[in-house]
């Protein structure tokens, strides 16, 4: 019997607090799922942006599954906010490749995930894909080799790996987002293929999270249905009015529709709020110096 299944499925589908209450909680589970509910707990602190709970209780003599989520907080936190860092990227990132100098790290399950998300996020895929293909039917590696792909426009290597992934892992809930990942970008029959899943998923109370809520109001977007993913965003921003990803979506849901600029300057402003760098946002900015540029080509004297 899998003691963690049903936490591994609340950190899928981004129920985090939940994750925490659960891996605080004191029930009881064998010495071997002690140590992956303590990876998870900090993991959903992670998450949650509490990056400094993370870094005060993890200790140098804690094992390696531990110390490299310490790592990821501390990456993390180096590029947020008011606390972003240039030196405390660096030191994340030095303190990395230290633990993967180590062999016997590079085999661990934790490790992979964790070197895979922050190589990830620094633009370095082939780095991340050295370390992820290492994985022993792990689904989070599958998820982040996926995701490498589908950023690289190699649909084909992503459908391949998904196909080989359902030979050992077809019902896990995991599964079945990343094959929802890889249908939206298939499109066609595939936008609603996808939509079945999310909303498959969101059918339990504890699974209807932010992130299943916009993974439905994103394939809405795709199959035209605009006012109910901006109805299903909403839902997700009464969960959670920071939420990055919910803030994009309805910004371009709400030009989609036709709402006031007015509206779409609010969840604009909003999210540079929230996320002042954010990739959408710097992409924006791009595109308005372009348009300028192009403008003055043709002001008129």
């Amino acid at each position: 019997m899998d003691e963690l299944f049903g936490l591994r499925n609340l950190f899928y589908t981004g129920s985090f607090q939940q994750v925490i209450n659960e891996g605080s909680s004191r029930t009881s589970v064998s010495e071997s799922a002690k140590l992956e509910r303590k990876i998870y707990l900090y993991r959903a602190y992670v998450a949650q942006g509490k990056h400094n709970i993370v870094i005060t209780e993890i200790k140098d003599s804690d094992p390696i599954d531990l110390r490299v989520v310490k790592t990821l907080a501390v990456y993390l936190q180096s590029k947020s906010g008011s606390q972003a860092s240039e030196t405390k990227k660096e030191e994340a990132l030095k303190e990395l490749k230290e633990i993967l100098s180590d062999a016997a790290n590079m085999s661990n399950s934790t490790v992979q995930v964790i070197a895979g998300m922050v190589y990830y996020r620094e633009g370095l895929f082939e780095d991340a894909l050295k370390i992820l293909v290492r994985h022993n039917r792990n689904l989070e590696c599958v998820a982040l080799i996926i995701q490498i792909y589908l950023q690289l426009d190699r649909l084909d290597l992503a459908k391949r790996e998904i196909a080989a992934t359902k030979t050992w892992a077809e019902d896990a809930m995991l599964a079945q987002l990343i094959e929802a990942w890889v249908g939206l970008r298939t499109g066609g029959d595939k936008y609603q293929e996808a939509y079945y899943i999310y909303e498959e998923i969101a059918q339990s109370p504890s699974s209807n999270t932010v992130k299943v809520l916009n993974g439905q109001a994103v394939c809405n977007i795709h199959l035209g249905r605009y006012p109910e993913a901006e109805s299903l965003l909403l839902e997700a921003l009464n969960k959670n009015n920071d939420d990055p990803d919910t803030l994009v979506n309805l910004i371009v849901v709400s030009n989609l529709i036709g709402k006031p600029t007015e509206v779409v300057n609010r969840y604009t402003t909003q999210l540079k709020e929230t996320a002042p760098n954010h990739v959408f946002l710097q992409d924006l900015d791009l595109k308005t110096s372009l348009f300028d540029r192009s403008a003055q080509r043709f002001a008129l004297a």
